[in-house]
């Protein structure tokens, strides 16, 4: 009986004490004890001492009574293995580790685990940890515009001509609104914080003395910290970076502008008499989606479920935009845990195409995607236009089609490479195609729309061209140089499967009633 206990114990490593295992001997030796008579003879007898059964004498019970207490002291060794239990007493119990090794900490395992408790994952929860997740999620864990480890690289990093062309159009945007004499720059995902550099040089130049550079400010939406000291690193120079008692980030720019730091637009202290030039490069296209299926019993979403003996079963991958997200993809990037399936019966989310009429009349098997998110941050950025005083723009660039509806855009990005999107969770970048078409219809009773445009023709009207020429001019004798700028002029505008010129658009919103702007037909 006691060996079985003792066992049971062991196996849970458990400290056992020897005072509690005394306590067992003495127990036994006090129930006996009171067995004992006092009387002259030379024989004491002992009844039913819990031990053993019949008449024994003293001596007989004492032999017996060091025998139980060896053997438990023999139990008490095995118990304790390599670790003396005297010494470990009041201290944290040691439990042995499992033979079977131990599941690496990784987001493809916390991924699996919640997949196998709660069932399986919409794939905007899917994107969403593997872009945000604070322990292992690709922005909070990488820079990944790093030159040498990043996984692509973005317009503003091939040419500054690129971040000049939007601090011209900013500046006409700004001389047509009557040049307000209080402005706000916002950039919604600033990457390194190339673009704003590059375009508040262009804003300055040309502004020359009509707008202090005090009533200029500059409000970067980044929860990166480690973006946002790239961006600052970009911006400020050698101005000191503090923090506020809200937890925002604040300095100022090498040209004497306030520069804050903030988590969301929420965080964007209002104004009526402020004009809100708010830029979001590539921001869209990381937002989280939602799949969708019609079938004849209605829309089903698309959700993540973990299978790890099985392949991809994502439908062909997206063909590449550009150069930078080469689709060559191997075996093994093909070989992924999480796949995507059909759920059986109407989720909440169902309810999402069913509200739209762009989807309503599409037939069977047709499979869409649709970005919440999206739709959100395109109402909130049109909020920060004031209509009634005909005062700021939006300005967004982004890949994806001019019409119609995405159905299988969601990509990885790796190594300058599309693989799958289930791909090494966390490690990889995640993408999809805009759908411009939906932001215009979203924010149609919020402000005025123009484009999309691809972005060879935009820069060409901002004049691009024009610059690249003065920039060749700019290096005589230097052919090596001189390439170099026509290379990235051509990348930038040419319409080739290796370029961005016609994969990437430009999208404005403007307040009610203003004229076309630069870059949209407008304002010649």
């Amino acid at each position: 009986m006691y060996h079985s206990r003792y066992q049971s114990l062991s196996r849970y490593g458990s400290s056992i004490s020897t005072r509690f295992i005394n306590r067992l001997v003495l127990r036994s030796l006090n129930v006996s004890s009171r067995c004992l008579k006092d009387d002259d003879t030379s024989k004491k007898h002992i009844s039913e001492n819990g031990l053993y059964f019949g008449r024994f004498t003293e001596e007989e019970y004492q032999e017996a009574a060091r025998h139980v207490k060896s053997q438990i002291e023999g139990l008490e060794n095995e118990i304790k293995g390599d670790f003396n239990i005297r010494e470990n007493i009041g201290k944290v119990p040691f439990f042995p580790s499992s033979s079977k090794a131990a599941r690496k900490d990784t987001l493809s395992n916390l991924l699996a685990e919640t997949i196998k408790v709660s069932g399986p994952l919409s794939l905007s929860a899917y994107i969403r940890q593997c872009l945000t997740h604070p322990k292992f999620g690709y922005y909070a864990t990488r820079d990944p515009l790093d030159p040498k480890s990043g996984d692509f690289i973005t317009s503003p990093e091939i040419s500054s001509m690129f971040g000049e062309m939007i601090g011209v159009w900013m500046y006409s945007i700004w001389v047509n609104q009557g040049k307000p004499n209080k402005v706000r720059f916002i950039e919604f995902g600033p990457g390194k914080g190339t673009l704003m550099y590059d375009a508040l040089k262009s804003f300055n130049k040309l502004k020359k003395n009509d707008l202090d550079q005090e009533n200029i400010e500059i409000v970067m939406i980044e929860t990166s910290p480690v973006l946002r000291k790239k961006q600052w690193e970009c911006l400020c120079g050698s101005n000191e970076y503090k923090e506020t008692e809200k937890g925002f980030n604040i300095s100022q720019t090498i040209w004497d502008n306030k520069i804050l730091w903030v988590d969301t637009e929420k965080d964007i202290s209002e104004g009526s008499d402020v004009a809100n030039y708010v830029v979001a490069h590539e921001f869209f296209d990381a937002l989280p989606i939602k799949s969708f299926q019609k079938t004849p019993e209605g829309w089903r979403e698309l959700v993540v479920e973990h299978s790890p003996s099985v392949a991809n079963t994502q439908y062909a991958l997206p063909e590449n935009h550009n150069e930078t997200h080469s689709n060559k993809r191997s075996t093994e990037e093909l070989q992924t845990e999480f796949h995507l399936t059909m759920s059986p019966k109407k989720t909440n989310s169902s309810v999402i195409p069913e509200l739209s009429p762009r989807f309503r009349n599409l037939p069977c098997d047709s499979r869409i995607e649709i970005c919440p998110d999206a739709e959100w941050y395109a109402l909130k950025m049109a909020e920060l236009i004031n209509s009634s005083a005909n005062l700021g723009a939006v300005l967004i660039i982004d890949y994806g089609l001019s019409e119609g509806i995405p159905d299988n855009t969601l990509r990885g990005i790796y190594k300058h490479k599309i693989v799958s999107p289930f791909f090494k969770p966390g490690e990889v970048d995640l993408s999809v195609d805009v759908d411009f078409t939906n932001l215009k219809l979203i924010t149609e009773k919020a402000c005025a729309s123009y484009g999309p445009v691809p972005q060879g023709d935009w820069l060409h009207e901002l004049g691009i061209g024009f610059r690249a020429d003065q920039l060749i001019k700019s290096k005589p004798g230097n052919f090596e140089a001189q390439e170099k700028i026509y290379n990235a002029y051509l990348r930038l505008t040419s319409k080739d499967e290796k370029s961005m010129g016609g994969s990437y658009k430009f999208l404005a919103f403007l307040p009610f009633g203003s004229k076309s702007p630069l870059g949209f037909g407008g304002f010649f």
